[in-house]
C-alpha cells in the first residue's frame, strides 16, 4: 500500500518576531549534471518570515536588528549581475536607511538601473524621489510619467482635479516683486521658528503623556495590591488619585490634538499654501478651461469641496454666495445648471484678505436635457468580457480594549470591523477573516496565513480599525491590544505591513486603514483616474491591463494626523462613509472611484468633526506595487460585456 506524501515542514512560530519578513540568504542546492558532475548553486536571495528562513537553512539577521549592511549582503550580488529585482531591492534599502540615514541619491541609481529595464516596481521608487525631490531635482511631469508608465495610464486620462490656493495676489506690478520677497522670506523665517517651537512643544507634550500614562499604570497596579490586601484607607486614596491622573490624561491628549492641529496648519503655511479642492463633481479632460460632467439633466446641482488647512480660510464662496465651511474644511454649495451648462466660480479667502479662486464650466451629461457640449459617458462598472478577477479575501482587524492604560477603550472600532467583515462576505462574496482585539501575534498571524495560503490570482483587503501611534523617526504604527505605549517594538510598523504585502502572492491587495496617523503609509501620488469621460474601448482596455497588473493601495482615513473615533452613530465617520459607498454600489467599482466616492461622502458626513479629515488612496511605499487596481463587484453587479 503506497503511502501519503509527507507533509510539508512548517516553520515553528514562537513569538511574533518569527513572522516578521527578513532579507534571507538560502543556501544553494546540490545539483547534478550528467553521471558523474555534482556542483552546489549559487545561494539565492528571498523575502521570507523569520521562522521560514530559520527552518530552510538560511541566514537573516532579526527583523529589529537588520540594518542596510546586512541586507545589501543579502541583494548586491544578484544587483551586480543585472537583476532588475535586486537591483530594486537595493535601491530600497538605501532609501530605507535601515538603521542609519538614507542615501537617497544611491537609491536613485539602483531605481534607474530596474527602471530602465522595465520594472514597475522600480518605476513607481524612481517616480517618488522625483516627485517627493530625494537625491535629484524634483520633477512633478517626470514623476508623473513614471507612475503613468507603471499603472498603463494613458496621456488622455485625467488627474486629481486639485488646484493649489496661490496666497501671493498675481497683480502686483512688477516693480514691487522684491519688497513682496523679502517680505515673503522674513515671514517664512518667521513662521519657521513658530513651527520649531510648536514641534518642541509638541515633543515636550508627548513626553509628559507618557509619562503620566506610566504613572497611571503604577496607580492601578498598586491599587490591585492595595485592594488585595483589603486596605480600604490606602484603596480610596488611590482610586481618588486614579480618577484625578485620568481626567489629567484627557485634558492633556485634548491639547496635544490642538497642538497637531496648529502644526499642521503651520506645516500647510510653508509648504507654500493651502489647497482648495473640488470632490464633486470630477474635472474632465478638455482643450479648454476647467469642465466638469455629471450624469442628469439641467437643474440643481450639488458642489462638494474642500480647503486642506481651514484654520487658513476665512470664507469660502460659490458664485458669489458663501458656502458654510465645517471644522473640517469641507464645504457644498447647490448652483442652478441650465441645459447649456452654468459657470461655477469657487473662492477663498484666507485670514490675510487674499483671495484665490477655482474656475470652471460645470454640463450636464450628453443627451440630457439637450446639452451636447460635454463627451458621452463610458460604460465604467461594467467588467469587459474575458477579464477574471480571481478571488477575494478579507483580514478585518477591530480592536476597542487594550491593556494599556495609556489607550483609552474606543468605541467604534470593533463595531466597524463587524460591519465591514459582514458586508464584504454577503454583499461581494469575500472569505473574510475577522480579528477583534487582536495582539500582536494574532494579527501577525492573520496576515501570515495569507502569506502562505492566497494564490498569485487572488484578491486581499484588510481592514484596520483601532489605535494608530506615530514614532520619533516619523514612522507610522498599528497599536495591538497588548501594545504598549512608548515603546514601538510591541507596535506594528507600517513598514512591518510594507514587507509583508511584498511577500504575498495574491495580484492586487488594498489596506483600508482607520486609525490616527494612517497617511504614513502612502507618501507618493497616484494618477487620479476618471472613468466619466472614458470612450468604451478605452474603458476596457483599461480594466484588463489594471486587472493583470500587481498592485499594492492604500485607502486611509486621513494623513499624519489623528482622527476622530466615534462619528454620530456607531461607526466612525470614515467607516460609516465607507460602508455607504460599498453598500450603495451594484457595479464594478475601482479603488480610485471608492477613494472619490469616500471622500466626498466623508466630507459631508463629518462637517462636524472637531477635526479635519481627508482620506488618502496612493500605492504602499516599498510593498511591492508595480501597476493595476483593485477592484469590488458585488454578486450579481457588473455584469461582463464590451469587446
Amino acid at each position: 500500500m503506497l503511502g501519503l506524501p509527507p507533509a510539508p515542514v512548517q516553520a515553528a512560530v514562537r513569538n511574533a518576531e518569527d513572522l516578521m519578513i527578513v532579507d534571507c540568504l538560502l543556501p544553494g542546492q546540490i545539483r547534478k549534471l550528467g553521471r558523474q558532475a555534482t556542483y552546489l548553486s549559487a545561494r539565492r536571495p528571498v523575502r521570507t518570515t523569520q521562522a521560514d528562513c530559520e527552518i530552510r537553512g538560511g541566514e537573516y539577521v532579526a527583523y529589529d536588528r537588520a540594518n542596510y549592511q546586512t541586507a545589501l549582503k543579502v541583494w548586491l550580488e544578484g544587483a551586480m549581475s543585472g537583476s532588475a529585482e535586486a537591483q530594486n531591492n537595493v535601491g530600497e534599502i538605501y532609501a530605507k536607511g535601515l538603521g542609519t540615514a538614507p542615501d537617497y541619491g544611491m537609491a536613485f541609481q539602483w531605481f534607474r538601473k530596474a527602471a530602465d529595464q522595465g520594472y514597475g516596481r522600480a518605476k513607481i521608487n524612481l517616480g517618488y524621489l522625483y516627485e517627493q525631490g530625494l537625491g535629484v531635482e524634483r520633477d512633478q511631469a517626470a514623476a508623473l510619467n513614471l507612475y503613468r508608465e507603471a499603472s498603463g495610464i494613458e496621456d488622455e486620462l485625467m488627474y486629481a482635479s486639485v488646484v493649489q490656493v496661490e496666497i501671493r495676489a498675481r497683480d502686483e506690478k512688477i516693480t514691487g516683486l522684491e519688497a513682496q520677497v523679502a517680505e515673503g522670506e522674513a515671514e517664512s523665517a518667521a513662521l519657521r521658528e513658530q513651527v520649531r517651537k510648536l514641534q518642541a512643544e509638541l515633543g515636550q507634550r508627548r513626553a509628559e503623556l507618557h509619562k503620566a500614562r506610566d504613572e497611571l499604570a503604577d496607580t492601578q497596579r498598586r491599587l490591585a495590591e492595595a485592594r488585595e490586601q483589603q486596605d480600604d484607607d490606602l484603596t480610596r486614596l488611590l482610586e481618588n488619585q486614579l480618577l484625578v491622573q485620568q481626567e489629567q490624561i484627557n485634558d492633556q491628549q485634548t491639547q496635544l490634538a490642538s497642538l497637531e492641529r496648529q502644526a499642521g496648519a503651520g506645516g500647510a503655511l510653508l509648504a507654500g499654501s493651502p489647497r482648495l479642492e473640488i470632490l464633486d463633481p470630477v474635472f474632465v479632460a478638455t482643450r479648454g478651461r476647467n469642465t466638469a460632467v455629471y450624469r442628469g439633466g439641467p437643474g440643481k446641482r450639488q458642489i462638494v469641496g474642500r480647503v486642506n488647512a481651514p484654520q487658513l480660510v476665512r470664507e469660502v464662496t460659490v458664485n458669489g454666495q458663501p458656502a458654510p465651511m465645517g471644522a473640517n474644511g469641507a464645504f457644498s454649495a447647490e448652483v442652478d445648471v441650465p441645459a447649456g451648462g452654468a459657470q461655477v466660480q469657487v473662492a477663498a479667502v484666507d485670514t490675510g484678505g487674499t483671495r484665490a479662486r477655482i474656475e470652471f464650466t460645470l454640463l450636464p451629461q450628453a443627451g440630457q436635457g439637450g446639452a451636447t457640449a460635454a463627451p458621452a459617458p463610458a460604460p465604467s462598472g461594467v467588467l469587459p468580457r474575458g477579464v477574471k478577477l480571481g478571488r477575494y479575501h478579507a483580514v478585518v482587524i477591530g480592536n476597542n480594549s487594550y491593556r494599556d492604560a495609556g489607550y483609552p477603550t474606543l468605541r467604534s472600532a470593533a463595531n466597524d470591523a463587524n460591519a465591514v467583515a459582514e458586508l464584504l462576505r454577503s454583499r461581494y462574496g469575500y472569505q473574510t477573516t475577522l480579528v477583534l482585539n487582536g495582539t500582536r501575534l494574532e494579527i501577525l498571524t492573520a496576515l501570515n496565513e495569507m502569506r502562505e495560503t492566497l494564490k498569485p490570482e487572488d484578491n486581499l483587503l484588510i481592514y484596520y480599525a483601532g489605535h494608530g501611534e506615530i514614532g520619533a523617526d516619523g514612522q507610522g504604527y498599528w497599536v495591538p491590544t497588548d501594545g504598549a505605549s512608548g515603546n514601538p517594538r510591541s507596535w506594528i510598523s507600517n513598514a512591518a505591513v510594507s514587507d509583508i504585502l511584498n511577500t504575498i502572492p495574491a495580484r492586487h491587495v488594498l489596506v483600508v486603514a482607520d486609525s490616527c496617523y494612517s497617511g504614513t503609509m502612502t507618501r507618493a501620488s497616484v494618477p487620479t483616474f476618471t472613468a466619466a469621460t472614458m470612450p468604451p474601448e478605452k474603458w476596457a482596455e483599461w480594466v484588463r491591463a489594471m486587472a493583470d497588473g500587481r498592485s499594492r493601495t492604500a485607502l486611509t482615513s486621513g494623513g499624519v494626523m489623528p482622527v476622530p473615533d466615534a462619528g454620530s452613530g456607531r461607526h466612525s465617520y470614515f467607516a460609516r462613509a465607507f460602508l455607504n459607498v460599498l453598500q450603495d454600489n451594484n457595479r464594478l467599482l475601482e479603488g480610485q472611484r471608492l477613494f472619490q466616492e469616500v471622500a466626498i461622502s466623508l466630507a459631508l458626513v463629518s462637517m462636524d468633526s472637531p477635526l479635519a479629515q481627508m482620506p488618502e488612496y496612493a500605492p504602499i511605499r516599498f510593498a511591492g506595487h508595480e501597476s493595476g487596481e483593485f477592484f469590488f463587484l458585488p454578486k450579481g453587479g457588473g455584469a461582463a460585456a464590451g469587446p
